[in-house]
């Protein structure tokens, strides 16, 4: 595999040289070091990353963009998920399990291992009167910011909410209409038309404000915890999002009603707002309700928690908030601080983060974060930890 990539480095550079003006090679280096506590101890994490970006203008309306990612993974890289739960969820379904533990605890082991692979690669075809894009690509969807309930693509890390997201495989249609319209068309291929996710966007601004409404279908996994089988259901959603500025205030918002095949329907909410002083202070805050969750963290089940922890996680409780401050401490130092508090069982997290860039290409992001809850909440008992993330670009 590195001999692969070294040929592949060595092409790029050899046709970037003979073809400037067609190619564009660019990208970045990271290194993240990240300490957690678990269960007692405090296991130490790092990866290196190499990303690759490549564009070049193929005709006059026809360009290719893509980026390919390596990644080496080092320190703890093996873990249980049943270890990331409360002792007494986690307990309780070892005892409950038909099978023995020493079978039933290697079924949640990960591991992570180094990686390479294309995380984008798309062709864009502009027209008069339509732009289509094929390919794996970045497919943004809502206005939130913690947050995105009309969003059927993409999952969000809390603690790293803006952090880059894995392409998606997709046909993506835009079709401008109107003054400042635009109607969105996008499937994702599955094996079949039925499992294929599809969703229609048809967007317009209004009175300072862009406004969208949705349609989206999707066949969704779900997984039983006690005979291991998984299944799937079609989800049905249909949402609404706008953004804009109100007497200097940014506001925005979105909101989906999911129906689901088998399972009980629910509707997820957002609100959010910011502000920027004069002095360049920023402060923002968001409001979002999950009709998914529990009131009580008493009602919290298994499934519940592995479905947090789960590639389409899903937070446990109904009612939470975000909130953060932005402040320029130096030229090139940024001092930030964000509070995610569940309201319904009163444990949150509390993450400091400090931005320093030594130069336009290069810069440092330190981010602890310390829990607070009781025993049980959804984050009372999480491991206090942070990150230290180096990233230089070329």
């Amino acid at each position: 595999m590195k001999t692969l990539i070294a040929i592949t480095l060595l092409f790029l550079g050899l046709f970037r040289q003979l073809y400037p003006q067609e190619l564009q090679i660019y990208g970045y280096y990271e290194n993240q070091f990240f300490p957690q506590k678990l269960n007692g101890k405090v296991m130490l994490q790092d990866y290196n990353k190499l990303r690759l970006d490549l564009s070049a203008d193929i005709s006059e309306n026809l360009t290719f963009n893509g980026d390919y990612i390596y990644r080496t993974y080092h320190g703890a890289t093996t873990f249980n998920l049943l270890d990331f739960l409360p002792y007494r969820i986690r307990n309780d379904y070892l005892t409950q399990s038909a099978l023995p533990p020493q079978q039933v605890r290697p079924l949640f082991d990960i591991e992570y291992k180094d990686e390479t692979f294309l995380d984008n690669a798309y062709a864009t075809l502009y027209t008069a009167h339509m732009n289509v894009r094929i390919g794996k690509q970045q497919l943004p969807w809502g206005t939130g910011y913690a947050w995105n309930p009309t969003d059927l693509f993409n999952d969000k890390n809390l603690l790293d909410p803006t952090y880059e997201k894995t392409g998606i495989n997709a046909l993506k249609v835009e079709i401008p209409w109107g003054q400042m319209g635009l109607f969105t068309g996008i499937v994702s291929v599955g094996e079949t038309w039925s499992t294929s996710t599809r969703a229609l966007k048809i967007k317009k601004y209004i009175a300072g404000f862009d406004v969208s409404l949705s349609y989206a279908e999707k066949s969704q996994s779900d997984y039983d915890y006690q005979t291991f089988f998984e299944s799937s259901q079609k989800r049905r959603l249909l949402g609404a999002d706008f953004s804009g500025a109100l007497f200097g205030l940014g506001i925005w918002g979105e909101g989906a009603t999911n129906r689901m095949y088998y399972d009980k329907n629910y509707t997820q909410v957002l609100m959010g707002m910011d502000y920027t002083f004069e002095n360049g202070l920023y402060l923002m805050a968001e409001y979002y309700h999950n009709g998914l969750g529990k009131p009580n963290k008493q009602n919290y089940t298994f499934s519940d928690w592995m479905n947090m922890l789960g590639p389409e996680g899903e937070n446990l409780a109904q009612n939470y908030v975000y909130l953060g401050e932005m402040y320029p401490l130096t030229e090139l130092l940024n001092g930030s601080t964000y509070l995610i508090l569940n309201i319904d069982d009163g444990s949150g997290l509390f993450f400091p983060w400090f931005d320093f860039s030594l130069n336009d290409n290069s810069e440092i992001l330190l981010v602890g974060y310390l829990p607070f809850g009781s025993k049980e909440s959804e984050f009372g008992e999480f491991g206090a930890g942070g990150f230290v993330r180096v990233r230089v670009y070329f």
